[in-house]
């Protein structure tokens, strides 16, 4: 029972021994390049459980991912005879495990061996440009050329090389300061003439503000004028009108009138009460007087002419029209005025035209090469455009 025991002890040590001598195992992330007496015997790159010879096999794992080659900073003569500080840094994987392993003995040395090749094809490239090429427009057209260039020669290494990179590229520091400032003054230059730019336009467009909103004031402002005079115009002949159908009810309207205006607000009048029969009385002869017609005179003579109609046509046609295309009524060209006889008040617009005839204007104005026609009645106070 003993001895057993002892031979069961022996096969564990034994098996201990000899099972890792006999398999051994890939990852998924590796390649294992195996050897006999230095000779390379055969190559795994497949994950799993493999066999090897039992003290005659020597495995060597190598990473099958993407390899980082870090070079350190360094100081690098561009061709306009300036410097700069170089920080690259290249990527790239082991693609024939069995040339990698005759030529390194691990991936630092291949790193080591990979950055000394990256950095000499990288001076070279950089002293065939101007630092500011390298800095502004040529750095990926540079870096392609580098990858092109050391892409063979790391592929008789067994490496494939995936890109080149510059992960800084700085002035020294003897020059940085004056540079910097260089660039804030260059900066600044062009600051400065965009702002003189934008504050000439400011300028323009205040200007061109201030003229145009000076010129619609004034067109407003005579135009109201001239509305307010037909206005007054229509009211005297309407006035007219009234008087010449009952002098006498008009004379009593306006002495009323002008006894309010007389006796306004916060005014004390002593007098008998009588006297405000005859103060009444004076005012309404004083009326009658400023209102009488003299021999040889019509009532017409106080309407106004067709001339002022046509003017009081022409405005209220010009704002209307402003107004539906939405523009200012100076930018509208006024080109002619017309008298017209409409059906009804749609002035011509309606399908259906009514019984009484209306006078009125046509006016025409253009805008911007196109024209317009506007229809009014006679004193503008109905505009419409068909």
């Amino acid at each position: 029972m003993k001895s057993f025991a002892i031979i069961i002890v022996a096969a564990i040590v034994i098996a201990a021994i000899l099972l890792p001598q006999l398999f051994f195992t890939v990852d998924e992330t590796e390649v294992a390049v195996v050897t006999r007496f230095g000779e390379i015997t055969s190559v795994r790159q497949t994950s799993g459980l493999n066999l090897k010879a039992p003290f005659l096999d020597a495995v060597t794992r190598y990473e099958k991912r993407l390899l980082i080659f870090d070079a350190p900073p360094d100081s690098l003569l561009t061709k306009d005879k300036k410097r700069l500080i170089i920080d690259m840094y290249a990527r790239g994987r082991i693609n024939v495990p069995k040339i990698f392993r005759q030529k390194f003995i691990d991936e630092t040395d291949a790193a080591s061996k990979a950055v000394d090749i990256i950095s000499s094809e990288l001076r070279r490239e950089i002293a065939s440009h101007d630092q500011s090429e390298i800095i502004t427009t040529k750095r990926d057209e540079m870096l392609e050329n580098v990858l092109l260039s050391v892409y063979p020669m790391l592929a008789e290494f067994g490496i494939e090389v995936e890109d080149v990179k510059i992960k800084r590229a700085d002035f020294p520091g003897e020059i940085a300061e004056s540079v910097y400032a260089r660039m804030q003054a260059e900066r600044k230059r062009k600051a400065d003439k965009e702002r003189a730019e934008g504050a000439e336009i400011d300028a323009q467009v205040r200007a061109n503000a201030d003229r145009k909103a000076t010129i619609i004031s004034a067109n407003a402002e005579r135009d109201s004028n001239i509305v307010r005079g037909c206005g007054e115009a229509d009211a005297t002949r309407i006035f007219a009108a009234a008087l010449e159908q009952d002098p006498e009810f008009y004379s009593f309207q306006r002495s009323l009138e002008s006894l309010k205006e007389i006796l306004s607000t916060d005014t004390t009048v002593v007098m008998p009460v009588v006297g405000f029969g005859e103060l009444f009385e004076q005012i309404r002869t004083g009326i009658d007087q400023a209102t009488e017609i003299k021999n040889g005179a019509s009532s017409a003579q106080t309407s106004p002419s067709s001339e002022d109609g046509a003017k009081c046509a022409e405005v209220s046609a010009a704002w209307y029209l402003a107004g539906e295309l939405k523009v200012d009524q100076p930018d509208l060209t006024f080109l002619s005025i017309e008298s017209e006889v409409w059906p009804d008040n749609s002035l011509g617009c309606s399908v259906d035209p009514g019984k009484n005839k209306v006078p009125g204007f046509k006016a025409r104005f253009t805008y911007e090469g196109n024209s317009y026609d506007v229809r009014t009645n006679k004193y503008g106070s109905i505009v419409n455009i068909c």
